[in-house]
């Protein structure tokens, strides 16, 4: 892992729990399952992080000739660190939008690069990924407006099943690190008891 330290900020945890735990406070662009140093095949940790943090590329590193796990890329022995990197380029490359016409949603003081897929709030910026700035832009079509978690995983996830919603819950949470001041005392994103959330872009003016 020294290699991709050298490129990019790297987060090492020791399990898929781990791995889904840290994920819901810090927004990753990948996820990386480096089954070759565990005891397990990794199928399972790849089928749990697929499912609760939906939408990020998980490339599973395992031993040759056990068929296939689920992950988005599946690299196995022998290979170079090179190749996982130019791996990770590729994937990264293909999710970003083809440039054009900038368009740019404005809400209070925060905007959203719809192509770009990126968040400003604060002066700071926020690359998305491409589930969470489905999600994003949502709320920003309807700024002031509760938004029920049904209608959320219809509209981002293309289903109408709610009953484990963790997905839903990480990109709440990744949204809420983007634009709250103090996530865990949120003012812009607020949380409809029963029913879902609402965007309140304004609320300290």
């Amino acid at each position: 892992m020294s290699s991709l330290q050298k490129k990019y900020d790297v987060t090492t945890v020791q399990s898929g729990k781990q791995a889904a735990a840290q994920a819901a406070t810090v927004l990753p662009q990948a996820v990386i399952i480096d089954a070759l140093s565990m005891s397990t095949n990794g199928d399972r940790i790849v089928r749990q992080v697929k499912n609760d943090i939906a939408g990020v590329p998980v490339f599973h590193l395992r031993p040759a000739g056990e068929g296939s796990s689920g992950a988005d890329v599946v690299l196995t022995k022998p290979f170079t660190a090179r190749k996982l990197i130019n791996a990770l380029e590729r994937v990264f490359e293909s999710q970003r939008p083809a440039t054009r016409d900038e368009r740019i949603l404005r809400r209070g003081n925060f905007s959203l690069q719809q192509d770009r897929r990126i968040l400003t709030a604060h002066g700071i910026e926020t690359q998305l990924t491409p589930k969470l700035a489905l999600l994003v832009d949502l709320f920003f079509q309807h700024p002031n407006e509760t938004l029920d978690r049904s209608t959320l995983m219809q509209k981002v996830w293309n289903t109408d099943y709610i009953g484990d919603t963790r997905t839903l819950d990480v990109h709440i949470r990744w949204f809420r690190r983007a634009i709250e001041k103090n996530p865990a005392r949120p003012v812009y994103l607020k949380t409809v008891r029963g029913i879902g959330y609402r965007f309140e872009p304004s609320a300290d003016a």
